[in-house]
C-alpha cells in the first residue's frame, strides 16, 4: 500500500485555482487512469471551462460557490457532492470571499 499527504505533494496552478493530485501519480500509482486529488478554487466567474472523457466526481470540503454543468448552476457548500460525466463542460466559482476547497477523483468510463 502507498500512501501520501497533500502536504508533500507541490500544487499545480491555473487562472482559476490550484490542485494537487494526490492518488494515480507516480508516487502512489493507481491503475484505469484513476485518480483523486484537492482542489481550491477561486475564481469569481465562470469564465475557465474544464471537458473531460471521463467522469468526475467533486466533493465540496469547505467555501460557498456556484458550479455550472453545461449551462445549469448549481449550488456549492460544504457536503456537496457532485457527478460530472463524460463530455460535461463544467466550471466552479466561488462566491464568497473564501475558497471553495473541494476533493476530487477521475475515472475511465
Amino acid at each position: 500500500m502507498r500512501t501520501t499527504h497533500e502536504t508533500h505533494t507541490a500544487a499545480e496552478h491555473h487562472p482559476d485555482r490550484w490542485s494537487k493530485d494526490l492518488i494515480g501519480t507516480e508516487e502512489v500509482p493507481a491503475s484505469n487512469g484513476f485518480n483523486l486529488g484537492i482542489a481550491e478554487y477561486h475564481a469569481t466567474d465562470f469564465s475557465q471551462v474544464q471537458v473531460h472523457a471521463d467522469q468526475e466526481a467533486l466533493y465540496v470540503l469547505s467555501g460557498q460557490g456556484e458550479i455550472q454543468l453545461d449551462g445549469q448552476v448549481y449550488p456549492l457548500s460544504p457536503g456537496t457532492a457532485i457527478y460530472v460525466g463524460p463530455g460535461v463542460a463544467h466550471s466552479t466559482r466561488r462566491t464568497t470571499p473564501a475558497p471553495v476547497r473541494l476533493v476530487y477523483t477521475h475515472g475511465a468510463v
